[in-house]
C-alpha cells in the first residue's frame, strides 16, 4: 500500500537552522519506522534525509528567508524523497568528485553517501526552486 507525507519549514534569515534539521530528521524517522524498507536501508535513508535538509538549510543562502519541503512516499517496493527549496541553485547530480572529507572540519562526505545510497536521482530548476528527487531501497 502506497503511502506518503509531507514536511514543510521555513527558516528566517539569519536564523540557526539546527532545530530545523532535527525536526525533518524526526518526521524522517517516523515516517520510516512503518515503511517497507528493512532497517539498514531506514537507517540510509534518515542520513540521506539528514544530509540533504542541513546542506539544504546550511549552504542555501544564510542571508536571506528560506523555505523548503520534502515529500517521502513509501511505494511498498522503495522509498522515494522528493526535495524543493527556493536555495542558491545546485545540482547535486553534477559531476563534482569527492576528494575526500575536509581535514578541518570533516565535511564535504555528504553528497558522496547520497550519490552512493540514492538511485534514480533527479534534480531540476525552476525558476528560483530546486527540485531533487532520489529513490532509497
Amino acid at each position: 500500500m502506497e503511502r506518503s507525507r509531507r514536511f514543510s519549514a521555513f527558516v528566517a534569515s539569519g536564523r540557526d537552522p539546527r532545530s530545523t534539521i532535527r525536526e525533518a530528521l524526526q518526521f524522517a524517522r517516523d515516517f520510516l519506522a512503518q515503511s517497507c524498507l528493512d532497517e539498514r536501508a531506514r537507517v540510509k535513508a534518515a542520513i540521506i534525509v539528514e544530509e540533504l535538509v542541513s546542506n539544504c538549510l546550511r549552504h542555501g543562502g544564510a542571508e536571506r528567508d528560506q523555505s523548503m519541503c520534502l515529500m517521502l512516499q513509501d511505494t511498498g517496493a522503495s522509498m522515494v524523497l522528493e526535495l524543493e527549496d527556493e536555495g542558491a541553485a545546485f545540482d547535486p547530480t553534477s559531476g563534482i568528485s569527492f576528494a575526500g572529507p575536509d581535514p578541518i572540519t570533516g565535511g564535504g562526505i555528504g553528497l558522496a553517501i547520497v550519490r552512493a545510497w540514492g538511485e534514480d536521482i533527479s534534480y531540476s530548476r525552476n525558476g528560483t526552486r530546486n527540485y531533487l528527487r532520489l529513490t532509497i531501497r
